[in-house]
This record gives structure tokens, C-alpha cells and sequence, in this order.
């Protein structure tokens, strides 16, 4: 039997104003214990969060694709708490190939296409943001 280490170390944000969306995310990383997922339930929120909050993570909704793209270019380019490099991963309803290629430059990691199954989800998150385990006995 294995169980996570740290992974209630590693703090990611959820920006997403679909509150289904967001508690069913939150919830499930938090019973599986893949990652502390803090939630934010609006682009100024997440602003706030990242300006005095060191993240490991960030998962934005592209619900406003130009007020998005523009948090994640000044998170790119260090004006937030958090390292510029921090792993991303972005989820929207729709997506042409512009928007793929900015969100390439912008150095998304990945990119779930809605409505998602919730196992996609999850295996985007251990991807992401990968917790050591241990042999329990």
C-alpha cells in the first residue's frame, strides 16, 4: 500500500467561477490528498491570492479569455508572490489554434477542454504536481 507525502504541502489555485466546477476540483484533490487546492472564485480574487501568496500551482479558468491570459502573462513575467515558472494548467469551453499558441508561449503545461471527466482532472493534477509516496504497512 502507498500513500502521498507532501502532497498537502504542494498549494495550487483554482481560479474558476463555475462553483460546481471548482468545489467538485477542490474536493476530490482534497480527499485524495494529491494537492491543497485553494479556490478562487473570480480573476480579481486570484489576483489578490497570487500577490501575497507563494502558489506551486495554478489552474485558471479562460471563462474571460483576455483578463486570463493577461494574469498568467504577469505571472510569467514575476509580478506575483509565486515563482514565474510555476506549473499551469487551464480549462475552457472552447479553444482555437491562436489561442493555443499563445497559451504555448505563456508556457501552459496543460489544457482541459470542457465539459472534462473528473479523471482527467486528476490525472492532470498528480502530472503536475507529482507527491513522493512511501510503502505503508
Amino acid at each position: 500500500m502507498t500513500a502521498a507525502i507532501g502532497a498537502l504541502t504542494i498549494n495550487v489555485l483554482l481560479i474558476e467561477p463555475d462553483g460546481l466546477v471548482r468545489s467538485t476540483v477542490s474536493s476530490v484533490c482534497r480527499e485524495l490528498q494529491i494537492v491543497r487546492m485553494h479556490q478562487a472564485t473570480s480573476l480579481a480574487m486570484g489576483k489578490q491570492w497570487l500577490q501575497t501568496w507563494k502558489a506551486d500551482g495554478l489552474m485558471l479558468s479562460l471563462a474571460d479569455p483576455d483578463a486570463a491570459l493577461d494574469l498568467l502573462s504577469r505571472l510569467r513575467a514575476r509580478e506575483f508572490q509565486c515563482e514565474a515558472g510555476i506549473p499551469v494548467a487551464v480549462m475552457a469551453t472552447a479553444c482555437d489554434a491562436a489561442m493555443l499558441k499563445r497559451l504555448k508561449e505563456l508556457e501552459v503545461r496543460r489544457f482541459l477542454l470542457q465539459p472534462f471527466k473528473l479523471r482527467d482532472v486528476i490525472q492532470t493534477v498528480e502530472q503536475l504536481w507529482p507527491a513522493e509516496e512511501k510503502i505503508v504497512v
